[in-house]
């Protein structure tokens, strides 16, 4: 099995098990159809299409050929094992949680990060909802730090799968026990944590960053524990973009031009 097909039955797989907890034990009244479906894996598809434009062989190529040449920072100083994976996947985790940061502080990428936040509801279908043009910036993005880290294309690869996975998981419309959700927010990103990173509230929004790892926004005191209460009739999502003509693929994909 190739990388590529690997990494699309993981998301497949994992896709449909938080469809059948999200039936089993949802934390919010359940929107997640077929047409949420299509409209959002129509997306993610062009987004890896176009990404496969730019690095065709995806982000664990970039390892592979940064250790042609002994470049980055584990070929120069002639590091090895374990600690090398875990030093790497922290480091990592810790550059994505940055990017996703500056999606909201710098304008232009927040005019293509915004369409993810645009979603009026949030399942596991959510973290499919990025704007292919924000995938091919994270892609070189992240590309820049493999590179200079001289990360192995394995553990690059393992990246990639559970930064996906703990997409998927964060974004899924789940109901933790509450003793359970508590525990693991000290070291990990739960749904109800990310849930306060999409209220529509500013205070919320720029808080709660993490995609897998809650220890950054921890660090760097952008952790909240909860959300602002939002006015009577509002839910999660940005007040100019709520009609159902913005949910359409067409106004996904114009979003960052309106």
């Amino acid at each position: 099995m190739t990388d590529a097909s690997l990494r699309l039955a993981t998301t497949l797989g994992l896709l449909a098990l938080f469809a059948i907890l999200e039936w089993m034990r949802p934390a919010r009244p359940s929107h997640l159809g077929v047409a949420r479906i299509v409209r959002h894996g129509a997306l993610s598809l062009l987004g890896s299409l176009v990404s496969r434009l730019v690095l065709a062989g995806g982000l664990a190529s970039v390892g592979s050929f940064v250790q042609l040449f002994d470049f980055g920072l584990v070929n120069w100083l002639d590091l090895s094992g374990l600690w090398v994976w875990v030093g790497c996947f922290l480091i990592l985790d810790f550059a994505v949680w940055g990017q996703h940061v500056l999606s909201h502080k710098i304008p232009f990428f927040w005019r293509l990060h915004r369409l993810h936040h645009c979603d009026v509801v949030m399942d596991v279908t959510t973290a499919l909802r990025f704007h292919p043009f924000e995938i091919v910036a994270s892609l070189i993005f992240k590309g820049s730090v493999v590179a200079l880290l001289g990360a192995p294309p394995a553990l690059v690869f393992a990246f990639e799968l559970v930064l996906g996975a703990g997409a998927l998981f964060t974004h899924a419309n789940i109901a933790l026990p509450k003793p359970l959700d508590t525990a693991l927010r000290w070291v990990f990103v739960t749904p109800a944590m990310h849930l306060i990173h999409h209220n529509p509230n500013p205070v919320a929004t720029n808080s709660n960053y993490g995609f897998s790892f809650a220890i950054w926004d921890r660090l760097f005191g952008t952790y909240r524990a909860d959300a602002p209460e939002l006015p009577s009739g509002v839910a999660i999502g940005l007040e100019r973009w709520r009609s159902p003509q913005d949910q359409t693929l067409k106004a996904m994909v114009l979003n960052p031009f309106a």
